[in-house]
């Protein structure tokens, strides 16, 4: 009996050995796997600050001045010249209203480049045929006189089905040597009449759609020094006034060309959505939305998204969000940079219109070509330069309050606030 108790003992005394080391090794193991998940974690968000990229771009620190719609913008020489992907000046605050579109082609353009430019595109809308009717895309063509020579317009159909009861009217000038081309849609009044295979093109009336553009021709002004660009909404070396156009809003989409004698990597872009933006969630919103997903994504796949900045400044006295985040992503780090004024929309007015302005360097696939350093200081140093231009009134902004000071002129040479 004596011999059966000291064997249960023994035994017991092994199990417990055993469920101690057992412990032990799971505790061992939760350690391990907590200091490693700090360690990954750590070290995804101090990757970025640490950042060496290994091809990093040369900055030579010297700026020039854009125009990008009434604001000026210090950006350094290696982003290039802005161009402009889409741009629209809406005529009519109401639902009826109509909108006139400004393409300005990138290269600069000699008379003989222009010229072949436009026959070429005579060319093509003679030679297409809208789908429904069997009939060329070309309508009319015409020559108008203008302070910058000869600009020429077309009228034309679109080719799909579902427009043959639109007519497009659409303007080439050259200005300097800048090529603009203005583009105007003009509708039937009446849709119920129109009807597949009916040549409904015939009821419709062009002209005041075309004396628009020519008012556009007649009062369009180009620059070549954005300091001295004349009043008005710059568009890539062209200006278009809405006093002498008569518009009532304008936007426009502005980027940094990517060409390889520029730093590669780095995506620049500014969108003027004018005085009445749509509603919907603001800047710091629509981020804790993307951040939440891309965060997703990136974990999953080995990464980590960190809010470098967050919350309000100010852009030229204006209340602004800003955002800026850097990502960490299969031993990538790339940043991302964006501001969006923040003005309520009562104060909102072509010379205080909402816009967004972001900064990308490197993605999810391409590492950023600087370091976050260098990336903070050319955002905040573009940031602090933008200002709306002399001839907009730069000069009648309050420092203080953002306030527009309007001022009123008693005698040659003398104002007052």
């Amino acid at each position: 009996m004596k011999s059966m108790l000291l064997a249960a003992w023994h035994w017991m005394f092994r199990f417990e050995t055993l469920g101690q080391t057992i412990g032990t090794a799971m505790r061992s193991a939760l350690l391990f796997v907590c200091v490693g998940l700090l360690t990954y974690c750590t070290y995804g968000q101090l990757a970025p600050t640490f950042y060496q990229p290994t091809n990093m771009a040369t900055l030579s620190g010297k700026t020039q001045t854009q125009c990008v719609g009434r604001y000026l913008l210090d950006v350094p020489v290696e982003l290039g010249t802005f161009g402009v992907s889409v741009s629209s000046f809406i005529y009519g605050l109401d639902e009826n209203f109509d909108t006139v579109e400004v393409e300005v082609k990138y290269e600069d353009h000699t008379p003989v480049q222009f010229a072949e430019a436009t026959l070429k595109r005579i060319k093509e809308l003679k030679e297409k045929k809208n789908d429904d009717l069997h009939i060329p895309l070309l309508l009319a063509q015409e020559v108008w006189k203008t302070p910058h020579g000869k600009v020429l317009l077309l009228r034309y159909l679109k080719d799909d089905v579902a427009s043959f009861s639109l007519v497009n009217s659409e303007l080439h000038m050259l200005i300097g040597k800048r090529y603009a081309v203005v583009k105007g849609t003009s509708a039937e009044d009446d849709y119920h009449n129109v009807k597949p295979g009916r040549e409904s093109y015939k009821f419709i009336n062009p002209k005041p759609m075309e004396e628009r553009l020519q008012k556009v021709a007649q009062n369009i002004k180009g620059y070549t020094d954005a300091n001295k660009a004349p009043e008005g909404f710059c568009l890539a070396g062209v200006v278009m006034n809405n006093k002498t156009m008569g518009y009532d809003i304008e936007t426009a989409d502005f980027y940094g060309r990517n060409e390889p004698k520029w730093a590669q990597g780095i995506d620049f872009g500014v969108n003027m959505d004018g005085q009445f933006p749509s509603d919907g969630p603001n800047l710091l919103q629509r981020s804790n939305e993307f951040v939440t997903e891309l965060r997703k994504l990136v974990v999953s796949g080995g990464g980590h998204v960190n809010h470098l900045r967050s919350g309000e400044r100010k852009i030229s006295a204006m209340p602004i969000f800003e955002d800026v985040v850097a990502l960490f992503y299969k031993g990538n780090v790339a940043f991302k940079f964006a501001v969006e004024n923040a003005l309520p929309k009562t104060q909102r007015s072509l010379l205080r219109p909402g816009f967004t302005v972001s900064l990308d360097f490197g993605d999810h696939e391409k590492p950023s070509p600087v370091t976050q350093e260098q990336a903070i200081k050319m955002w905040d140093d573009m940031l602090n330069s933008m200002r709306l231009s002399p001839a907009n009134g730069g000069n009648r902004v309050d420092p203080q309050t953002g306030d527009l000071v309007q001022e009123i002129d008693l005698a040659p040479g003398i104002r007052i606030p």
